[in-house]
């Protein structure tokens, strides 16, 4: 059994009196003090501000892209052979006698909001119809922009975006959390997935460092997801009002309009987040999940009907086909891809979607560790990875799918692919329904971007506070939850005064460099947990 490992609980210092009672001071002070200062220069210097941002993100494409690329793969195989192994079945993230805190349905529900949410929506028309334009195939010649086959080739890279990768990311440090804090008594904070590496080492300075890196991890991936939500919050009022204040002639959402929009989310955030997760987490979730099940099945009836699954399977067989050569794909001037292009393609979407899903991987990794208690290895590497994306793929089969085949088939005659970005999915909802429908489904549309922003930031905030505070009870003051969402608020509004929502993926794909090491640490932190000593325990059946 693994029960071979064992060590002691960290002792990770708080405070017992003030405004900081039962947190630790230096991680909860050190990242805000980062913050503020990172706030401060984006408004004070913003064209300096701006220029360095596009510097780093250049510098982290050239270096840092093969390392994202073969990082995300090691994952997606380091999970898939624990799920293959016997012993998955039984060893628990917790004792073996302790069983699951939620139920499979509201355990799943809370998991996909969390997990994707407002990604899922954002992306659901905008990447297919972007990839059926230009993508690797196309630029190499092997497929023709616009044909019948760019259809397949575009949903070929949809899937390897939100396929078993992403879901790959949370699970590692799900694991790697659920093992050490639910099974082995460690604070329910980052740095105790390190624990089996580092030992009481990490009670000091390296300890901090760890935990205030995945809270600037946590900023920087929500931050990009809040942002990308009030885009398309904004569109979608535009489209129902034809007010100017939500988009001005170009279809682009204003600064105005988008400060508005995230003062309104994150008001409702906070709400949502002193109800706590039992109440407020699991409700906002739940009602996101029946909203976007209704939007899909929409899509389904009226869009793409009976394609949906051919376009679900081929897509399916296509990826699984293709997996090992996807994941591990790396274009440089020199190397496997020599097409022009080819490498800023990669760098805009893939590396772009690498970042993303490391930088959100802290707080989702947490809060899956969180509500997993009792589940076996098996269970939730399955619930995490399998599940989520088997939904991914009908979701944008249907949405993507419908918007792909409007194009080939000459009913959008190029409406949707010169729509802006964050109108493609309005302008598909109108030529899918008839004008009294579509502005139902355009409402439900901006009201569920609303409510997946909500639900991000709730588990955002909620893993913030935990890691602040070592793990403790006391991570669930509602003062701090009203701090940590202002201090988001600030972040999201100063990165969007810089350089609008285009400075998103520069931010994304810097920020995630530093976390990515401590995830590739996380992952041989669960080896040693599994299989300590010499004999592998998960061999063992």
């Amino acid at each position: 059994m693994d029960s071979r490992y064992e060590a002691a609980p960290l002792n990770i210092r708080t405070v017992s009196a003030g405004f900081y009672e039962g947190f630790n001071p230096i991680v909860s002070m050190s990242a805000k003090f980062l913050i503020a200062l990172i706030v401060t220069l984006l408004l004070a210097w913003p064209d300096a501000s701006a220029h360095a941002l596009g510097e780093l993100k250049q510098f982290t494409l050239t270096t840092f892209a093969g390392w994202y690329v073969y990082l995300m793969a090691a994952f997606v195989g380091f999970c898939l052979l624990i799920v293959v192994l016997p012993a998955s079945g039984r060893i628990k993230l917790g004792r073996d006698e302790s069983i699951p805190d939620h139920s499979t349905k509201d355990w799943l529900c809370m998991m996909f909001c969390a997990g994707i949410g407002v990604g899922i929506l954002v992306f659901s028309v905008s990447e297919p119809i972007s990839h059926f334009a230009t993508n690797p195939d196309i630029l190499e010649g092997r497929v023709v922009a616009g044909s019948a086959e760019g259809v397949a080739s575009s949903m070929r890279f949809v899937f390897l975006h939100w396929g078993l990768s992403a879901w790959g990311c949370y699970a590692i440090i799900g694991m790697a959390l659920g093992l050490a804090c639910h099974r082995h008594g460690q604070p329910m904070t980052i740095r105790s997935a390190l624990a089996p590496i580092f030992g009481q080492r990490l009670e000091g300075p390296l300890g901090h460092l760890i935990d205030t890196t995945a809270i600037l991890a946590i900023i920087a991936g929500i931050t990009t997801t809040i942002v990308l939500g009030l885009e398309q919050i904004c569109s979608g009022l535009s489209a129902l009002t034809g007010s100017p204040f939500f988009a001005d002639h170009a279809g682009d959402p204003p600064l105005t309009a988008l400060l508005t929009a995230l003062v309104v989310a994150i008001s409702v955030a906070i709400a949502s987040i002193v109800s706590g997760v039992d109440r407020g987490v699991k409700w906002v979730s739940q009602i996101g999940i029946l909203l976007a099940f209704g939007v899909l099945v929409v899509f389904v009836l009226y869009g793409t009907g009976a394609r949906v699954f051919s376009i679900f399977v081929d897509g399916t067989l296509r990826y699984l086909a293709t997996l090992p050569a996807q994941i591990t794909t790396l274009y440089t001037p020199n190397g496997f891809g020599e097409v022009v292009g080819q490498r800023d393609w990669q760098g805009q979407w893939t590396i772009f979607y690498w970042a993303w899903w490391i930088a959100f991987a802290p707080f989702v990794g947490l809060f899956l560790a969180r509500i997993s208690r009792g589940r076996t290895l098996r269970e939730f590497i399955l619930g995490a990875m399998l599940g989520p994306t088997a939904m991914c793929f009908i979701w944008f089969s249907a949405t993507g799918g419908t918007a792909l085949l409007f194009e080939l088939n000459g009913v959008a005659e190029g409406r949707i692919t010169n729509a802006a970005h964050a109108n493609r999915i309005y302008e598909t909802v109108d030529l899918m329904l008839s004008p009294g429908p579509a502005m139902l489904i355009k409402a439900a549309l901006a009201l569920l971007f609303l409510i997946l922003i909500i639900a991000s930031s709730t588990a955002a905030i909620i893993a913030i506070k935990s890691i602040g505070a070592a793990g403790s009870a006391h991570a669930e003051t509602p003062l701090h939850s009203m701090t940590w969402a202002v201090v988001i608020a600030a972040i999201t509004g100063a990165v969007m005064s810089v350089n609008g929502v285009a400075s998103i993926r520069d931010v994304m794909i810097v920020g995630a460099v530093p976390f990515s090491v401590i995830m590739a640490l996380m992952a041989l932190s669960v080896a040693r947990m599994l299989f300590w000593n010499t004999v592998p325990p998960l061999l063992e059946r």
